[in-house]
């Protein structure tokens, strides 16, 4: 719902809260002047049963009342949660620093001592009001962004595959956790021909930025990947595309494989992405994936080494950003490769869904209450 007062010709309201009719008169006579609307309440209990009945632009409340103090008011006041801002102006008589204090610890806003002088009055009021004139504004654009965000999610989501039955073999699996709302780090498959390209990646940054470069970088790399059957070859190209478009802070690391169904083998490149884990079950050793390459959009003319590397069956592939191994916990120990590399050993016979899952609780558990402080993407490949 939007808050009160965002309309920029909007006639102001104030609510004063005060036992005596002599100073609701001088609030209500200066404010009134002002052309803004004056209600009265004649103690606490009275301006909570108008605050929830219509909203205020305004308070004005005594300390000093019968039934409800000023400080039981906005106690109670503020114990509502109300996402609007509504400032609070108390009134007192007494010169007391304490009770000053009190009463901006408990949420007033401002002072103003009695007997009212009536420009002091008219000045700390429109202050105020300027204030949450601001605040409604920030809160009306935080609303719109908080919309366009949920437009850009809903568009990753649809971009990053969650479901990847079109590809009959390998049996592959993902999962995409971002820290914000939309993030950088993005995966594909392409199915070619009888074989199967997959990438992985990573936009340095996160956010809107990161997310604008990754929805660009995923549509190049869709365009290029079924006409380039080098990996090496395919990363040249699409590096110097992005070079191009891409900001000088910029960057994405990205790994790409073809799986050659008549070969059996993979053929893979890499550009300074974190290493994906290949789990040779003939032997239960892990291998780790790696190729000479610079990061994507560093370089315009970078040139991209390429190896390969047999698959049997029964093997598992692991490709995931570096959000995962560079997770710390309480101790600030990194989750890293190695204990990695165990979950993938000791979870290697596990369906596709079993894993991803295991190893999002994996990694949370090692996490604890430490927040994540960067997007996790990863694919489970299984032969």
């Amino acid at each position: 719902m939007s808050p009160p007062g965002t309309g920029k010709n909007k006639r102001r309201s104030v609510l004063v809260i005060d036992d005596s009719r002599l100073n609701r008169a001088v609030v209500s006579s200066t404010l009134s002047r002002l052309d803004i609307e004056v209600v009265e309440a004649g103690d606490g209990i009275e301006g909570l049963d108008l605050l929830g009945k219509r909203r205020f632009d305004l308070v004005l409340v005594d300390i000093i009342m019968p039934r409800l103090d000023g400080y039981g008011f906005l106690e109670r006041f503020k114990e509502r949660g109300n996402s609007d801002f509504t400032p609070v102006i108390l009134m007192t008589g007494t010169e007391d620093l304490n009770a000053k204090i009190k009463g901006l610890n408990t949420g007033a806003d401002d002072y103003l001592m009695k007997p009212l002088n009536e420009s002091e009055l008219a000045a700390r009021v429109q202050s105020l009001l300027r204030l949450k004139t601001m605040h409604d504004d920030l809160f009306e654009k935080d609303l719109q962004i908080r919309k366009e965000l949920d437009i850009a999610r809903n568009i990753q989501r649809f971009i990053i595959p969650a479901d990847f039955s079109r590809i009959s073999y390998p049996i592959i699996n993902g999962r995409y956790l971002p820290i914000e709302d939309i993030g950088g780090d993005f995966y594909d498959c392409y199915a070619l021909g009888e074989d199967t390209g997959i990438l992985i990646a990573d936009v340095t940054g996160h956010g809107i930025p990161a997310a604008m470069v990754m929805t660009m970088s995923k549509m190049i790399f869709g365009l290029y990947a079924a006409q380039i059957d080098s990996p090496g070859v395919l990363l040249s190209r699409i590096n110097s595309e992005i070079y191009k478009l891409i900001l000088d802070d910029q960057y994405i690391t990205a790994f790409y494989l073809i799986y050659d169904s008549e070969r059996r083998e993979l053929r893979f490149t890499n550009a300074g992405h974190a290493r994906p884990l290949y789990f040779r079950k003939n032997g239960g050793k892990i291998l780790a994936l790696d190729t000479d390459g610079l990061f994507v959009g560093i370089k315009e003319d970078a040139e991209y080494e390429e190896k390969t590397i047999p698959v049997r069956e029964g093997d598992r592939l692991l490709l995931y950003t570096d959000g995962i191994t560079e997770l710390r916990n309480a101790q600030r120990e990194q989750f890293g490769e190695k204990r990695l590399a165990r979950f993938i050993m000791e979870h290697a016979d596990a369906d596709g869904d079993d894993f991803c899952d295991g190893l999002i609780s994996n990694i949370r558990a090692f996490a604890g209450e430490e927040q994540q402080d960067d997007d996790i993407a990863f694919l489970d490949i299984k032969f």
